[in-house]
């Protein structure tokens, strides 16, 4: 970027052709969110032509730009119509690209991801197996890393694409793109013409090798074969020029025109499944619709609505039948207590290792060996009735999920998340920014975009030409400048604060404990307290607590309490132990109106060290107390639950007790949720804040969170 007219005027001035910073970040803000005659409107009030104001370099819109052009950049977008031989399109078609092998070059270079690269396939083990994570892990990476010259570099090119209206209901112009990261139109041939030629030289160097500088700055000798091309089944079908949606493109496909004279690119290994459609979308588009076949919408929404609410989990209050569209998160709370809360209605006839993924294999065997029991119920059914066969291309890819982890890494890396929000950001808002009109609207949206680019990449040289910055602090640096309005997102909406530097500690240091200083009642008696609470088992069960701790004359037993209705609860990620989890709250209200029974969450106390042999029992917490500060620390108050079954019969039944107990804070050692077992019907006057204590018999739900599943899995089954 240094190579500019202008690059002797910034050695006084860093933003040159502007006057200093605050009047280059006017500019940005002005070229951001406002169009031209919106700019040109501003520049004539009088807050901003007053005498008493530093005039500004610019005058109108018009000059503004100009100064913009008169930036460095390093990469421009062009405009170029498109035309087919034999084939008329119902609009004209216009290339909006630049070369994918500059673009690569320029993302392979950027010194924002010098912390964040890979060059190197690696292999990580993990008890003598193999564990497939990023791309680089994966068993492609080797093959092709083996096949290259000594010394190359692999620069693996991920490709997304999709297509988007850009219009509103009328007009019917569409947009589509295609995205290129580093693994590190009406007309379908159209689009594959385009791409000839924004990847014609990407496929050369993937052939033949390209010097390439690093963040770094050491020079590379790399290739670029296609890793991955992230799309949705239709996008996938148009890619592999494949007609059938009858079946997987995964399972099928062999040739594709994108793939062709790209190396080793293989569509049956660089179409990856994509996880928002292929899993959460599958699942909202065939197993809940079966589930509400079979139970009815109105049984599955009561069932729903009457499960215990918990502090950072979804609750849905009006049920999940009439819901027509989802989120992937919804899909997901949706799915973390499906299987407990249908069980009964009919009875049936990240990183992976090698056996986890034999795992995956063998339960998706067993729902095939079982699927007919679906067919038997009629819970398949379309617009006609009942449907009699699982021809489903979704279904079929799952196939496909084993042998794409081990060639080309975890699916999760693989999600069309970003490449839906790009599609905002590059194609529908700049779309709005321009006139709209058909022949005028595609040379607005390239001025528009590559404005953004040259401001982006300004910012990035005006911030490493003002002070040096290591490469540790790069990328926040450059995230703060070009970003303050959105600092939030990049903090998190409630940062992390770690308990195990000033909370309580259980025995082992492994969960971390925080309650408030200020108490929520203070100075109440045993007995006042069991009123409050409805627990006439308490003064009892506190006494002979107290005999056990301090003796039977005890001054203690005479001293009043202080109580809080909620603590936190902290643990260290199972799968990734240097990584603090967010804290859990646990609830302990009393009895109110809106609660009648109260509102207390259930936890998993560990052994005691007075008898660690002892098996770990889950209890619903419902009071907790402070008793004089001579005993250190916090108690609780809890009713046990017992173990009906072993663990490994999933779901885990519980059965309520109404046996007190007096507990310390720090044996607490998970939240875990529970799930009445409604049987073929449930009872409909239960609601959230009476099914713990109307219903008996309980799930314990294996699949609240993937920390306490694999914790379950590795602790207890």
């Amino acid at each position: 970027m240094k190579h500019n007219d202008f690059e002797a005027m910034r050695e006084h001035n860093t933003y040159y052709p502007f006057t200093d910073r605050a009047e280059w970040e006017l500019a940005k803000f002005l070229c951001d969110n406002l169009n031209q005659g919106q700019i040109t409107r501003f520049l004539k009030l009088l807050w901003v032509v007053s005498e008493a104001r530093q005039p500004l370099s610019f005058k109108n819109a018009k000059q503004l730009f100009t100064f913009m052009d008169a930036l460095p950049v390093a990469l421009r977008w062009k405009c170029m119509p498109i035309h087919t031989d034999g084939y008329t399109t119902t609009h004209p078609v216009d290339l909006i690209w630049r070369d994918a092998l500059e673009v690569m070059h320029h993302i392979f270079g950027n010194p924002i991801f010098a912390n964040h690269m890979e060059y190197n396939p690696y292999e990580i083990k993990d008890n003598g197996e193999c564990e497939y994570g990023e791309w680089m892990s994966c068993e492609q990476a080797s093959e092709i890393q083996n096949d290259l010259p000594i010394g190359a570099t692999i620069v693996p090119i991920i490709l997304a694409s999709d297509k988007t209206p850009v219009t509103r209901q009328t007009g019917s112009l569409e947009m589509h793109p295609t995205f290129l990261m580093l693994g590190n139109i009406h007309s379908e041939h159209v689009w594959h013409k385009c791409m000839d030629l924004v990847l014609e030289k990407l496929k050369v160097a993937a052939e033949v090798g390209e010097f390439m500088v690093d963040p770094m700055g050491c020079h590379r000798y790399a290739f670029t074969p296609l890793a991955a091309h992230i799309a949705d089944l239709p996008e996938q079908i148009m890619i592999s020029i494949f007609r059938s949606r009858r079946s997987s493109i995964l399972s099928v496909a062999s040739t594709s025109h994108i793939g062709s004279n790209w190396g080793r690119a293989d569509p049956s290994i660089f179409l990856v499944p994509e996880i928002l459609h292929a899993c959460h979308k599958f699942f909202f588009d065939h197993p809940l619709k079966w589930c509400k076949e079979v139970i009815g919408a109105s049984e599955l929404d009561a069932r729903f609505r009457s499960q215990h609410k918990r502090v950072g989990t979804r609750h849905f209050t009006d049920g999940v039948s009439h819901v027509n569209q989802m989120t992937g998160r919804e899909h997901r709370d949706i799915q973390r207590t499906l299987v407990p809360t249908i069980v009964g209605v009919t009875s049936p006839g990240s990183h992976f290792t090698s056996s986890s993924l034999d795992s995956m294999v063998s339960s998706l065997n067993e729902f095939h060996a079982y699927k007919h029991f679906i067919l038997e119920a009629e819970a398949r059914t379309g617009t006609s009735g009942p449907i009699s066969h699982f021809q489903i291309p979704k279904l079929e890819s799952f196939n496909s999920f084993a042998r794409s982890i081990r060639q080309s890494g975890a699916i999760i890396q693989f999600s069309v998340d970003v490449s839906k929000r790009l599609l905002i950001t590059h194609c529908k808002t700049p779309f709005q920014r321009t006139s709209h009109q058909q022949g005028t609207f595609t040379q607005q949206i390239v001025n528009i975009i590559n404005r953004e680019e040259v401001m982006r990449q300004f910012d990035l040289y005006a911030l490493l030409r003002e002070r040096w910055i290591s490469h540790q602090y790069l990328t926040f640096s450059w995230i703060a400048r070009v970003a303050l309005q959105d600092m939030h997102r990049f903090q998190a909406i409630c940062p992390v604060r770690n308990h195990f530097l000033k909370g309580l500690l259980s025995d082992e240091a492994n969960a971390a404990f925080h309650v408030t200083i200020a108490h929520n009642l203070a100075d109440r008696s045993p007995t006042a307290l069991a009123q409050l609470y409805h627990l006439s088992q308490f003064p009892n069960v506190l006494s002979q607590y107290l005999d056990g701790v301090s003796g039977r004359n005890s001054l203690f037993h005479g001293c009043l309490l202080k109580t809080w209705y909620k603590f936190r609860l902290q643990l260290h990620s199972r799968l990734r132990p240097c990584n603090i989890m967010p804290s859990q709250q646990v609830q302990v209200y009393p009895p109110s109106e809106m609660h009648p029974f109260g509102n207390c969450n259930m936890v998993l106390l560990q052994p005691t060290s007075a008898n660690p042999q002892s098996t770990p029992c889950i209890v619903q917490v419902r009071m907790g107390q402070q008793l004089p500060t001579e005993l250190k620390e916090p108690l609780l108050y809890v009713e046990l639950f017992e173990i009906a079954a072993p663990p490994e019969a999933e779901p885990h039944i519980g059965i309520r007790t109404r046996i007190g107990k007096i507990v310390r804070l720090v044996d607490v050692t998970h939240a875990v949720e529970l799930i009445p077992i409604y049987g073929e019907t449930m009872d409909r006057s239960v609601s959230s804040t009476t099914s713990l204590e109307r219903y008996d018999n309980f799930y314990l739900n294996a699949f609240s969170d993937k920390e306490w599943y694999h914790t379950l899995h590795a602790d207890f089954v």
